[in-house]
């Protein structure tokens, strides 16, 4: 909770972040030393923090603990482990140079009046400036690169029209990215954006040039690269039937399909759909592009649910498989044996019953 409010938000850093802190021997308060310790370690290994945070621990000396604290409590900063046992207030404080972040606060005594609250208080702040001059001096700010066993991810945007051009037939342009990059991966998000990782920044920013150059002229979904891409001008899906088109593309939210043919003559191209990854199959599809490659075909029946509210064809195969499994009906299956198959049993039957 300490260092939740100093942390990049994940737009500005994408990743996942997790500071362990192993103690192994304390006199002291071992989670103000987590605290401080875990923001050098953010800062060490190149995560944009807002800012230091470091944390002190205050303690409470009372001559009586059955006792409200009064004007000769003695407030102890930085407590040992003795002072936590005999003392009276167990005060935890973090924050920056601005103000605190977090605070956790027991005591043994019967109460705190706010002139001792105050000065706990001041006297916490003054303890927590100088453990951050201290953290200063080792090191000021995050480091400028992540190290060398970190990806580093690049985000970008292009128009959702051309992620066709993007993914290409098959997902073959994606991959070929990866590969000329040396991504580690690339992601293309239903709304244009782009996510590359990559253990190099230079590549990342060379796979966004090329993207980019490769889209100008809008999408077209790898079909000819044409300047302006022409409307289907052919007859209009019907909605509720069930279409067996052609797989144009693959990607990680779902599989383009070519419902109907375009014109003979390549005066307008043909007329694709959307089976959003929800829709491939009555159960759960977490890898849209493994399930596709697992079944191994280039076309696949869908049927058209209508058009969204963006006017782009929504397709399901899910809806497809669950009409084929109504209309078989549950039970047993309807196949019979053969007057072999049954003869066969019999005499096994039978020979076990002379054993």
């Amino acid at each position: 909770r300490a260092l939740a409010s100093t942390i990049p938000s994940e737009d500005e850093f994408p990743y996942s972040i997790r500071v362990e802190s192993l103690i192994t021997e304390s006199n002291g308060s071992s989670s103000m030393a987590s605290v401080c310790g875990g923001c050098l370690a953010l800062m060490d290994c190149g995560v944009p923090i807002k800012s230091p945070v470091a944390g002190i621990a205050m303690g409470m000396l009372l001559d009586d603990t059955h006792s409200i604290s009064d004007e000769n409590a003695v407030i102890v900063s930085d407590i040992l482990g003795t002072e936590d046992g005999l003392g009276t207030m167990d005060f935890k404080v973090a924050g920056d140079r601005e103000g605190i972040s977090t605070f956790q606060l027991d005591i043994k005594c019967e109460g705190l009046t706010i002139e001792t609250m105050a000065r706990a208080l001041q006297q916490a702040k003054e303890g927590r400036l100088h453990i951050l001059d201290k953290m200063d001096a080792e090191l000021a700010k995050p480091r400028e690169e992540l190290p060398g066993t970190i990806p580093r991810i690049r985000t970008f945007n292009i128009p959702s029209d051309s992620i066709g051009k993007v993914i290409g037939p098959g997902g073959k342009q994606i991959r070929a990215v990866i590969e000329d990059f040396e991504l580690i991966n690339m992601d293309v998000q239903e709304d244009g954006t782009i996510q590359v990782s990559s253990l190099q920044t230079e590549k990342l920013e060379k796979a966004e040039e090329f993207v980019k150059d490769l889209i100008k002229g809008g999408g077209g979904g790898g079909r000819g690269g044409r300047e302006k891409k022409e409307p289907y001008a052919g007859p209009e899906p019907t909605e509720g039937e069930i279409y067996k088109g052609k797989i144009t593309g693959i990607h990680q939210f779902g599989v383009f399909v070519e419902i109907l043919p375009g014109a003979e003559d390549g005066s307008y191209p043909g007329l694709e759909g959307l089976c959003h990854v929800s829709e491939l199959h009555t159960e759960r599809v977490r890898n849209c592009e493994g399930f596709m490659n697992s079944l191994g075909i280039e076309e696949m029946e869908v049927k058209y649910l209508g058009k969204n509210n963006k006017g782009k064809l929504q397709l399901s195969r899910k809806a497809v498989l669950e009409g084929k499994k109504k209309k078989n009906g549950p039970g047993e299956p309807k196949t019979e044996m053969s007057d072999e198959e049954v003869d066969v049993i019999a005499q096994a039957i039978e020979g076990i019953k002379n054993l």
